[in-house]
């Protein structure tokens, strides 16, 4: 099957959600942890996402926080003391790292 450029190019048609603010389709991930980029080729890099929970029910809110953590940082084996301090530092831990100051 011969596809002409005609129709190849109206297959590919982006919309105006695809667009960031600044016109970009592409914006790269920071890392939560250290504030670096985290390129494309990162595949050891990791987003968690930690939901809100409701205190008195104990159910799921809906929402969530989210966290990207680069590749580096979990070579150095800091991934899970950076989710404990960062989720401590947005309120869903409670004295879990004691190096945080307030």
């Amino acid at each position: 099957m011969i596809v002409s450029p005609p129709t190849l190019a109206c297959c590919f048609h982006f919309s105006q959600l695809d667009f960031t603010m600044d016109g970009n389709l592409y914006t790269p991930r920071m890392c939560s942890a250290t504030g670096r980029i985290i390129q494309a080729k990162d595949h050891a890099s990791v987003q968690i996402s930690v939901g809100d929970v409701d205190p008195q029910t104990g159910r799921f809110t809906g929402s969530s926080k989210h966290y990207a953590l680069s590749g580096f940082v979990r070579a150095q084996g800091e991934a899970d003391d950076s989710i404990n301090r960062l989720a401590q530092k947005d309120g869903a831990l409670h004295k879990v790292f004691e190096g945080f100051q307030k």
